[in-house]
């Protein structure tokens, strides 16, 4: 597996998702599939300690495939770099 990454105004942006399971995180349990992401961007160049992660805030619904994530996931950190979207560091 590859890790989507994106060079976006001198900062490199590295999305990771992962599916959410239905109650109590049991994944035999029947529901639909979820996906949440993260987006970690790091300034270029880089001295290892400015990596910044962030948890991907979705709209209504969660994204139902991790591409959908991912894509969400450099939309966010987009918008986090240009100043359109205040988010809080995990």
């Amino acid at each position: 597996m590859s890790i989507p990454t994106a060079l976006y105004r001198g900062y490199e942006l590295r999305a990771y998702s992962h599916q959410v399971f239905p109650p109590y995180s049991n994944p035999f349990a029947k529901g639909p599939r979820r996906f949440s992401s993260i987006v970690r961007i790091v300034t270029i160049p880089s001295s290892g300690k400015d990596a910044r992660l962030y948890s991907t805030v979705f709209g209504a619904a969660s994204p139902a495939s991790a591409g959908d994530a991912l894509e969400l996931a450099m939309q966010f950190g987009k918008d986090i770099v240009d100043g359109k979207v205040q988010a809080a560091v995990l």
